[in-house]
């Protein structure tokens, strides 16, 4: 019997974790446009846009609407942070307090 290799995803925003399980496909979008993730997907780390997709047994089971988030693939093992826009107003505004 042939083992079926998974995809272990974390997807979390500023303050919560938003899913975390076993899957076998996660689609979005990036600077190059649509692209899916399988099962010993090449390592990579990109900004990603517009949506994320979550396919377990080859069946949609959940989607974000997201404005931008980090994805961080590597060794079947993937996170997502989503809200990094407001790290970085956060990250700003800090440092104009400090000048």
């Amino acid at each position: 019997m042939a083992v079926l290799n998974l995809i272990n995803l974390k997807i979390r925003d500023t303050d919560t974790i938003l899913f975390e399980g076993i899957v076998d496909r996660i689609s979005s979008f990036n600077e190059v446009g649509p692209f899916d993730i399988y099962p010993m997907h090449a390592n990579f780390i990109s900004i990603i846009s517009k949506s994320i997709s979550i396919y377990k047994y080859h069946k949609l089971i959940n989607t974000f609407i997201i404005d931008k988030a980090v994805m961080k693939n590597m060794k079947d093992k993937c996170i997502i942070f989503i809200g990094i826009e407001s790290l970085l107003v956060k990250e700003e505004t800090e440092v104009q307090k400090e000048l």
